[in-house]
């Protein structure tokens, strides 16, 4: 749906300490955090995007994602203090930089960055927008367990032979890794954290097993306790409700719970990269492919992000993520998603106004501008260059040629990769964040005969992470619908399904 990549880092002066070469072996030991167990996540809901799935999801796992306390145990204050601005770069939001239809003339000297990003000192937590809590002062890569290594490259596992490590594709972001759009806990081999400053996960997970417990279930209480929580608080509560109970959160969910409760619930327990890990997988199971799922968990995503996608799909399912999506499409579709999964895309927020403007030829004289299609061009433009690029670039090609980079692929493609591009430049277009686009998604969900109730809960879930970046969303669905967002839901969706959906809404 909106892809990560919202916020891309731009390096700093001198590469930060890196996360640290992956283990050799991918699929980790028995209780270790993440291990991938069989059917852990179950199977699919039958009758995807009309009734809600069954109640259970397949064989329950022995281990819940995230391990016991004592495995991982580490210091508080590990990970650094996140960012004022969830990651978002300067002006990100803001009014539209210069235009880029003019003759090459005008570009003469480089204009205001589009997302630099502000120079921040992590020696104190900064303040946090919207509430959100400052997880440690010491900065991301500081860890003895990091400190001398660095991230192998995207599609490597594992060191060299002879020491050697090449350098990745991409630089962490600082103060720890970033997923849609919000700093998220760092996945194994890292130490996690074993608490967090004003939060008390033991009294949360009483208050789920009290309402779990015996016959019936209090589904109001498990929503009020878990969708308020950042993914840190999500994580924690979920190691510390197994150590406390001896069963993990994901699998009470899965007995407590069903349908569309029970899905949104798992999502939330998961956070955000284990949440869309988990769709990921779902998208090829059972018959046929959700190419939706594909394109909004896949497109549009930093390296960074791409390489933690990777990484954490051999270890959740011990399947390499390229494999698996060579296994569910073909042909050129599948030539797109390799392009994607590369995860070498420029992350340069400087915007080279000259290869802007030989882009958008290049891109008319692919489509528009010759007889039949050239798809492959078109496709490495749209998923190698910046997000700051694209934004330029799509500017610029509406006011060259009078058409909109979405109409001309509308007009050029068909088929999922048709949806898969109209995806990337619909981020691209209007804002340059995908903003707008996210809005519409979320209309197109409910929009028509039923609800498609598979997409509003992925989307609204993966949305509300970043909490300032949804808080646009909804303004944005408002000037478009003249309708606030809550009441759209609460006219479409019902019962304690329903307060799930609101209170991931209501969140600010």
């Amino acid at each position: 749906m909106y892809g990560g990549g919202y916020n891309q880092q731009q390096p700093y002066g001198q590469q930060p300490n890196q996360y640290g070469a992956p283990q050799a072996q991918y699929g980790a030991p028995a209780n270790q955090y993440g291990a991938p167990q069989a059917n852990q996540y179950g199977a699919p809901p039958a009758n995807q995007y009309g009734a809600p799935p069954a109640g259970a999801y397949g064989a329950a796992p022995t281990q819940q994602y995230g391990a016991p306390q004592t495995q991982y145990g580490a210091p508080a204050n590990q990970y650094g203090a996140p960012q004022t601005q969830y990651g978002a770069p300067a002006n990100q939001y803001g009014s539209p930089p210069t235009q880029y239809g003019s003759p090459p003339t005008q570009y003469g000297a480089p204009q205001t960055q589009y997302g630099a990003p502000p120079q921040q000192s992590y020696a104190a937590p900064a303040q946090q927008p919207y509430g959100q809590q400052s997880y440690g002062q010491q900065p991301y890569g500081q860890q003895q367990q990091y400190g001398q290594q660095s991230y192998n490259p995207p599609g490597q596992y594992g060191n060299p032979a002879g020491g050697y490590q090449a350098q990745p594709a991409f630089t962490p972001s600082s103060g720890g890794p970033r997923f849609l759009g919000v700093q998220i806990p760092a996945p194994p081999p890292a130490p996690p954290l074993s608490n967090l400053p004003n939060y008390n996960p033991q009294f949360d997970a009483d208050r789920i097993r009290k309402a779990t417990k015996g016959f019936g279930t209090d589904e109001d209480t498990v929503i009020n306790v878990m969708m308020p929580l950042d993914a840190f608080q999500v994580d924690v509560l979920s190691r510390t409700f197994e150590q406390q109970n001896g069963r993990s959160l994901m699998i009470t969910i899965e007995k407590e719970m069903s349908g569309w409760l029970e899905y949104i619930l798992r999502l939330k327990s998961l956070g955000p990269l284990g949440g869309d890990l988990w769709l990921i997988h779902r998208a090829g199971k059972g018959m046929g492919t959700h190419e939706d799922l594909l394109n909004e968990t896949l497109l549009c995503r930093s390296n960074e992000e791409m390489f933690l996608l990777k990484e954490g799909f051999r270890r959740m399912y011990n399947k390499d993520l390229v494999s698996f999506i060579r296994g569910e499409l073909s042909m050129k579709t599948e030539r797109m998603f390799n392009m994607a999964l590369s995860g070498t895309r420029d992350e340069n927020p400087m915007v080279n106004h000259q290869q802007v403007q030989q882009d958008i030829e290049t891109l008319y004289r692919a489509g528009p501008g010759k007889i039949g299609t050239d798809e492959i061009s078109i496709c490495g433009i749209l998923l190698q260059r910046s997000n700051q690029h694209l934004q330029a670039l799509a500017q610029g090609f509406t006011q060259r040629h009078g058409l909109t980079l979405s109409k001309m692929i509308e007009k050029e493609f068909s088929g999922h990769m048709r949806d898969g591009l109209l995806h990337i430049s619909r981020f691209a277009e209007t804002d340059g964040n995908g903003v707008y686009r996210d809005a519409k998604l979320l209309e197109a969900a409910m929009a028509g005969m039923g609800t498609k109730d598979e997409r509003l809960c992925y989307r609204l879930c993966r949305m509300h992470w970043d909490r300032q970046r949804f808080g646009l969303v909804k303004n944005q669905y408002r000037q478009l619908y003249r309708r606030d967002l809550v009441a759209r839901v609460k006219g479409e969706t019902s019962g304690k399904y329903q307060n799930a959906l609101v209170s991931l809404i209501s969140q600010n």
